[in-house]
């Protein structure tokens, strides 16, 4: 028996703890944060596009529970379709969907490369954190380009933050095998401008208060000992490693429809000026039109 000890994924660690979620859903305050950043996204483009189909592919990536990033869609009555590559995540993801009564369509596919759609299926085609999961970016976007109406919606990991920088070097750990290129905004530009998709707009999103490592962030801010902090801004003074479990399934189910608000608390940095926000932003987006 080897006695090697397995080193601490300290970068990306969803890659080995995405089951722990779907047994606790207490994804911390940060995770919330970017899913309902994410809501003003899908609003935007629902309201500029009058989305009805919409395609998440590669669904998984986020920090969190697997596979809801869509939800916001369906309670808006839009069609949705999931695409993962693991069938266990996607059984998991799919009972999550049923207790809500959300209604999709769920895609197990061994290649993101070729998915079985027929063509202009979507308005939307979008993904969040998992193009580095995409074994081959150039097919990929060929495929999102047959499958797309209207716009393509993509979100990656901010590689100048100060965050993924500090993760990246981090002393100990291990950099998973993951597609780095693919996350680069001029890669992912470059293949969907030569098939005739124009960059409508960029930036970075994701600026919150914290930096961007993969902790609950409750639990990051009492290691840090400003716990105080989060008491200070949470109405109900319970956000703490120790406190009340936080997950946007209480918002969908309506168990916590002030989520949001709540939240938004930590929302002041995402208007800062350009350079805080490219070394802060946990995520960069891009938006992509017909030309």
């Amino acid at each position: 028996m080897s006695t090697e000890t397995k080193k601490a994924n300290f970068f990306f660690p969803i890659i080995d703890t995405w089951p722990e979620y779907f047994e606790n859903p207490h994804e911390g305050l940060g995770t919330t944060y970017e899913r309902f950043l994410l809501h003003g996204f899908f609003q935007r483009l629902d309201q500029q596009f009058n989305i009805e189909q919409v395609l998440e592919a590669p669904s998984f990536g986020m920090t969190g529970m697997s596979g809801i990033n869509s939800l916001w869609w369906a309670k808006k009555q839009k069609q949705v379709t999931v695409v993962d590559d693991h069938l266990e995540r996607l059984t998991k993801i799919q009972k999550i969907w049923q207790q809500l009564q959300l209604q999709a369509s769920f895609c197990l596919t061994e290649r993101f490369e070729k998915l079985p759609f027929a063509d202009q299926s979507f308005d939307l085609s979008w993904n969040f954190a998992s193009l580095w999961f995409v074994k081959d970016l150039p097919a990929f976007c060929v495929e999102l380009s047959r499958l797309t109406r209207q716009v393509i919606f993509i979100c990656v990991p901010n590689r100048y933050g100060v965050g993924y920088q500090i993760r990246l070097r981090w002393p100990g750990g291990t950099k998973p095998e993951l597609q780095y290129q693919n996350i680069r905004t001029s890669n992912i530009r470059k293949e969907l401008e030569r098939l005739n998709w124009r960059l409508a707009e960029k930036g970075y999103f994701d600026v919150p208060p914290w930096p961007d490592f993969p902790l609950k962030k409750e639990v990051l801010f009492d290691k840090l000992k400003v716990g105080f902090l989060l008491k200070l801004f949470s109405k109900q003074k319970k956000l703490s490693a120790t406190g009340e479990r936080m997950t946007i399934l209480d918002y969908f189910s309506n168990q916590r429809p002030d989520l949001e608000q709540e939240v938004f608390k930590f929302k002041f940095l995402e208007k800062a000026p350009f350079p805080i926000r490219q070394l802060w932003a946990h995520h960069q987006y891009l938006i992509f039109v017909k030309d």
